[in-house]
C-alpha cells in the first residue's frame, strides 16, 4: 500500500465562500462603511459586486468590468441577508423595484464589536476601500446580460 501526498495551495481546499462567519463579517463592514457617508442605503446589485471583489484574493488597481444577469443574484448571499433582516441586524427596504440594505442600531453595535478582532483588520480595512466606490462609478462598471 502507497500512500500519495499532493502538494497544493491552500486556495485549492479552503473556499472562503463556505466560511459563514466571514462572509457575514464581511457583508456587515461593507454596508457599515457603504452607509457612514452621505449615503443612507446600499442596493442589492452593488453590494452583491463589492462582497464578491471583497472576498476574491486580489489586489485590482480600478472595478474590473462586470455581468450581473438580472435574474441570479448569488443565493447563498441573498440568506445571509434574510437571516440578518430577520435577527434585526440589517433593515432591507425597497425603492421602486430595489432592494436595498442599511444596518440597525443593533447592526452597528456588531460592526463596532467585530472592528475590535484583530484578525479581522485587514478585511474591514479592504471593506473600507471597496466602500468608498461611488454608485455612479459602480453603475459604468456595470454590465447587464440579458437573455
Amino acid at each position: 500500500m502507497s500512500i500519495y501526498i499532493e502538494k497544493r495551495p491552500y486556495t485549492s481546499f479552503i473556499s472562503v465562500r463556505k466560511l459563514d462567519s466571514f462572509q457575514i463579517s464581511a457583508i456587515l463592514f461593507l454596508i457599515a462603511h457603504s452607509t457612514s457617508g452621505r449615503a443612507k442605503y446600499i442596493y442589492l446589485d452593488k453590494l452583491h459586486f463589492l462582497f464578491d471583489l471583497l472576498i476574491c484574493d486580489q489586489d485590482l488597481s480600478r472595478l474590473p468590468k462586470f455581468t450581473i444577469p438580472p435574474w441570479n443574484i448569488d443565493r447563498e448571499l441573498k440568506n445571509k441577508l434574510i437571516i440578518l433582516v430577520k435577527n434585526e441586524i440589517v433593515c432591507q427596504s425597497y425603492e421602486k423595484n430595489k432592494v436595498r440594505y442599511s444596518l440597525t442600531d443593533k447592526g452597528l453595535n456588531k460592526v463596532y464589536e467585530l472592528k475590535r478582532i484583530e484578525e479581522l483588520s485587514l478585511l474591514n480595512s479592504k471593506a473600507e476601500a471597496l466602500a468608498g466606490t461611488t454608485t455612479k462609478t459602480f453603475e459604468k462598471s456595470k454590465v447587464i446580460f440579458n437573455v
